[in-house]
């Protein structure tokens, strides 16, 4: 058989037995993560950025405080760094990641956050808060009732 043959008999093989031709997730073991940031008055922080460990680059803060990472690890440790404008460090957070039955996030009493996604979440969503004294705390940010797109329940969560 030639190689054009061999190729039409699997995937003959393929659509007879049902499976989908869907493209593979980028990184099985990755995460995304969407994450507010604001002061403990509520208010958005602004023109600052987040940095994981590891990464290269820094994730700006949009005008909501807001900044979307992917491809982090769904399980382990990572440093988080919140910068101001001027690139000064404003806050750093460890954070630990691992895998359990529902999805959560939470600060101990010595400030480390542990974030706990289901095996089929691929995005969570966190709200981080920098006290007065530069703390971080970490929670689950819950979709807003007044937000249509918040409104709508998240694949996975």
């Amino acid at each position: 058989m030639n190689g054009r043959a061999v190729g039409a008999a699997l995937l003959s093989l393929l659509l007879l037995s049902g499976c989908s031709a869907a493209p593979p997730r980028e990184q099985p073991d990755s995460l995304c993560v969407s994450a507010r940031f604001q002061a403990e008055s509520g208010d958005a922080l602004q023109g600052g950025a987040a940095q994981f460990s590891g990464e290269e680059s820094s994730h700006p803060l949009d005008s909501g405080g807001e900044i979307r990472a992917s491809g982090l690890p769904r399980s382990g440790e990572l440093l988080m760094t919140l910068f101001d404008q001027r690139q000064e460090v404003r806050g750093v957070m460890t954070l630990f990641f691992d895998q359990g039955a529902v999805i959560d996030a939470t600060t101990d009493e010595d400030g480390v956050g542990h974030i706990t996604v289901r095996d089929d979440t691929e995005e969570v969503a966190l709200l981080f808060t920098l006290t007065e004294d530069g703390g971080l705390t970490c929670a689950l940010r819950l979709p807003r009732a007044d937000s249509p797109e918040e409104a709508a329940p998240r694949r996975g969560a």
